[in-house]
């Protein structure tokens, strides 16, 4: 059995993002349909458990998903949550800019 990963809504809300949808270990059972013992989201949505029959609707999904969470697939919440902190803090520091003249002397601004 293997996972499948697909680009779809989570909820029937179609004013959700686009996730990371996980069939966890799928097996085909016809044309669209899985039968798979977990569904849920890299961003950490449950969806389903328990063992059920998954039907794959084509909604006109995009490429890649559009929550930020899914997109930064690759890095665990922990490391996620460290990186969006750093950046926090980063915005909060001033800009200065260094120039020189025209006899090499720095001049900061």
């Amino acid at each position: 059995m293997t996972d499948v990963r697909i680009v779809g809504k989570a909820l029937d809300d179609f004013g959700d993002d686009w996730h990371w949808v996980i069939l966890h270990d799928a097996e085909p059972r016809g044309e669209r349909r899985y039968y798979t013992r977990l569904v849920d989201t890299i961003c950490g949505i449950h969806l389903d458990e328990g063992g059920v029959v998954v039907t794959l609707v084509d909604t006109g999904a995009p490429d890649s998903p559009d929550c930020p969470q899914c997109q930064a697939a690759g890095l665990g919440p922990s490391l996620r949550a460290q990186i969006e902190q750093v950046l926090e803090e980063a915005e909060l520091v001033p800009v200065r800019r260094t120039t020189r003249s025209a006899e090499g002397v720095p001049r900061e601004f």
